[in-house]
């Protein structure tokens, strides 16, 4: 049995971003792209799932609601 180590993948709609840095947690991740990414800003991750040989983590963009 040999074992593979998983690079991870963010996912936010059908565009994948490559993980800026394996120390930081999903969430640190998330708000590395935030700055990019205005949409992320109160964003969430979902658990990752396994995709080849990569860990894909969807970054999912925050929903605003409209009053009125």
């Amino acid at each position: 049995m040999a074992i593979v180590k998983l690079h991870r993948v963010f996912r936010m709609g059908v565009t994948d971003f490559p993980d800026p840095d394996a120390d930081l947690s999903p969430e640190e991740v998330l708000n590395h792209f935030s700055s990019l990414y205005p949409q992320l800003r109160y964003g969430k991750v979902s658990p990752g799932e396994v995709e080849g040989d990569c860990e894909v983590i969807t970054m999912k963009p925050s929903t605003f609601k409209e009053n009125g």
